[in-house]
Order: structure tokens, then sequence, then C-alpha cells
């Protein structure tokens, strides 16, 4: 007799109570069970039913990704501008320490802030490689004597090289913004930062809303949803404090515009 605990191909089931069917997994993990009820909260705390959405969902759905395309540009355009078109480059101009000794304390907030954004990055990417990469594709005819499948290969290294420059661009953007701020007491790229923090946050809820249901992103990868959803959960709000706190740090309250 087959364990009752062995996967089911197609389970998934559109049902109000159950989680397991819903994820089509026994045991889901507790990030993955927080992401589905955040989607659940955000539809208007209804049943687990995929065939409704309401006008929250569907704008979070439909900016996520929008959201996520615009802060890669933003750091492209940066890159270009710091390349091309400026006279003294801004990326990497200043580091994240300051030697003054009261500002200790903001140097290991910055510092932490930009750790978290690395990995926050560094998740995303990992996550969408495997959910992207993880092929239902046929095998190639003639190829199948390698015991792998080839174009799932080249999937792997496509999707990892592209994630890979999206994460470094981030990271790269994340710096420029964090630097500035805390040497140059630069306004606009602490408005930057905190324009990246409200995308960073509905993207992540996007994620959310594609986690369960046939339609999901464990579907493709167990891995990626783990991986969205602990970053849901855990990451997103430790980076958006802080992102803030590293803004109070560059302007605390002894600072004076006119000194």
């Amino acid at each position: 007799m087959a364990s009752s605990r062995a996967p089911r191909k197609n389970a998934y089931e559109n049902t109000p109570v159950a989680m397991e069917k819903y994820t089509n997994t026994y045991e889901p993990f507790l990030v993955e069970v927080m992401a589905v009820r955040t989607w659940q909260c955000l539809n208007g705390c209804v049943s687990l039913d995929w065939t409704y959405e309401n006008c929250v969902v569907y704008s979070i759905r439909t900016l996520a990704p929008a959201f996520r395309i615009t802060a890669f540009l933003t750091g492209i355009y940066l890159i270009v501008l710091n390349q091309f078109a400026l006279s003294w480059p801004v990326i990497f101009r200043y580091n994240l320490f300051l030697d003054n000794a009261s500002m200790k304390p903001g140097n290991v907030t910055l510092n932490v802030c930009m750790l978290l954004w690395a990995l926050d990055f560094t998740f995303m990417a990992t996550a969408y490689a495997y959910a992207w990469s993880n092929s239902k594709r046929a095998w190639w005819r003639g190829w199948d004597f390698l015991g792998f499948r080839p174009h799932t290969t080249l999937l792997v290294l496509f999707y990892s090289v592209v994630l890979g420059a999206v994460a470094l661009v981030g990271i790269t953007l994340t710096h420029t913004a964090l630097s500035h701020m805390w040497h140059a007491r630069n306004v606009w790229f602490a408005v930057l930062l905190l324009q990246q923090c409200v995308m960073l946050v509905v993207s992540s809820l996007g994620d959310a809303i594609s986690i369960g249901s046939p339609w999901g992103v464990q579907r493709a990868s167990r891995v990626a949803s783990v991986l969205l959803s602990v970053r849901l959960r855990g990451l997103v709000p430790l980076t958006v404090i802080f992102s803030i706190a590293s803004v109070f740090s560059s302007w605390p309250p002894s600072y004076c515009l006119q000194c």
C-alpha cells in the first residue's frame, strides 16, 4: 500500500480549508503558509479561492513586475551615466564608513542595511533562477542518452547569468544611494532609497500572491517558493526598517544644515 504522504500529481484543490491541497504540499513550511495568508488578507480575508481576486491583489500583481523592472532600469541608467556622461564618478565614489568616532553606530546601521539589501537581491535572483529554469519540456531528439536535458542546462546558465546581473545592478544602486547619503548628505539619494523600499514591498507582496494554486511558483520549484517566502516574511521587513534607520542616521537630530 502506497504511503499517504507520497506526493500526488495535479492534486491542487480550490478548497477553503486545506492549505496542503491549495499548495499541493503535504508539509508546507511556516513561511509558505504565512505568504499564502498574506495573499488571503490582501484579497479581503476570503477563503482559499484562486478564482477570486479583488482590485488590491490585481493592482499588486500588475505593479510588482513593473516596479522590479523599474528598479533594474534605474540601476542601468545610473551605471550608463557614470560611465559616459559624468565627469566624476558616482558609483563607488564613497564607502560606507566615516572616521568620526561618534558616527560608529551609523556605520553599523548602514553596513547592516547594505548586507540586508545584498541578501534580498541574492534571494530574489536565486529563487527566480530556480523557478524559471525548471523546464517541463520534452527531451530533445537524440539527447536522451546523455541522461540530462541540454536545454534545461542552457536555461539554468542563461537565467543564472541574467538574474545574477540583475542582483549586481541592484546592489550597486543601493550602495550608491547609501554611500552618497552617508558622506554627501544628498537628499535625492535618500528619496531614491525610500522609493526603492516601496518598490521592494510591492514586488515582495507580488511574490506572495504567486505562492499557492496550480499556477504558483512552488509548482515549478519548491526551493523558489521557500526562498521567496523567507524573503517576504523575514528579509523585507528588516531591510525596510534598516533603510529608514539609515536615512535617520545620515540626518541625525544633531545635524545642522548650515554648520
